[in-house]
């Protein structure tokens, strides 16, 4: 009688089988025993484990530098070995430029729109936040804009709130409150108002410093023509054109190529992320100017005001 063969792919998968079962006790094994020569002594362990970090890590780092000086080899005698070599290398070469000189174009644009490449993703929702939180500064003689620097202090031009001891604040939903406590400097031309309810959401924070790409992208927001105009907050768009100083006050000031009207004195001058950086001031034919905005801006503290308007 003769033995019926067993089918060849039972044959190849069971010796498959017993090679994966071999190989893995085999590595088992050897992990075992190389755990084992590390953990034992265990007074030798941290000594042990020194010396082998860095003898695999100096070796990976030979490994590597010697398959780059090889990659490099390689692709300086891969032209000259034929025609066609030198012609694919010619062609990957010109690609290479190309894409190089395609990232520059595009590095540059990245500066000149959004000041630089970290303020790239940060832009969204900047305009929704700076019409929610911008409020109105109105007087009986004069009006502006204003905006929270502190739960409960909104900051201003000292010339909005001038002559004025009660001026309304009005929020964006039509909600207004009266400030119960004014101070300010006239010299800066800053005003600030206390209010006895706290308003978190709106908060714009004092930077502790602030700095300026070439051309970088800002925002400036405020109520463009005061009450004439209802709606929202206007948000205009400009660039940063230099930082200015003047004897004739002790604050430094942002000069862009905004175009600053009427009723937007006050507001907040913002940069791509939606950072504070400036109080909107003065604006003429396309050339304005912002007050900038950062912790050492006297009109910040009690301490360090000129004039209390309170007593108005």
């Amino acid at each position: 009688m003769t033995k019926s063969a067993k089918p060849k792919g039972m044959d190849y998968f069971s010796r498959l089988a017993i090679t994966i079962t071999a190989r893995w006790k085999n590595l088992l094994s050897v992990l075992k025993a190389y755990f084992k020569r590390l953990l034992f002594p265990i007074y030798l362990f941290p000594t042990k484990l020194l010396t082998y970090s860095t003898y695999y890590f100096l070796k990976f780092l030979i490994k590597l530098l010697f398959a780059l000086v090889g990659l490099i080899i390689d692709c300086i005698i891969f032209p000259f070995k034929s025609l066609k070599n030198f012609l694919k290398s010619l062609v990957y070469l010109i690609v290479a430029v190309y894409l190089f000189f395609s990232l520059l174009v595009i590095g540059d644009y990245m500066t000149r729109q959004y000041g630089s490449w970290a303020k790239f993703f940060c832009g969204a929702g900047v305009s929704d936040k700076l019409k929610k939180s911008v409020v109105r500064i109105v007087g009986g003689n004069m009006e502006g804009s204003g905006f929270f620097i502190s739960e409960n202090q909104v900051l201003t031009n000292f010339h909005v709130i001038a002559d004025e001891p009660s001026p309304k604040i009005i929020f964006p939903d039509g909600k207004f409150t009266t400030p119960s406590r004014i101070i300010g400097d006239a010299d800066a031309d800053l005003a600030l108002l206390f209010v006895d309810d706290k308003y978190p959401d709106l908060v714009y924070p004092l930077p502790d410093q602030i700095s300026f790409s070439d051309n970088e992208p800002l925002l400036s927001a405020g109520y463009a023509l005061g009450t004439d105009i209802k709606g929202n907050a206007t948000v205009l768009k400009g660039n940063y054109v230099d930082y200015r100083t003047s004897k004739y006050s002790p604050v430094g000031y942002v000069q862009t190529n905004i175009s600053l009207v009427k009723g937007m004195s006050g507001g907040p001058l913002v940069d791509q992320c939606g950072s504070l950086v400036g109080v909107n001031t003065m604006g003429l034919a396309g050339l304005s100017l912002f007050i900038t905005a950062f912790r050492n801006t006297p009109v910040y503290t009690g301490d360090e005001l000129n004039a209390d308007m309170s007593s108005s």
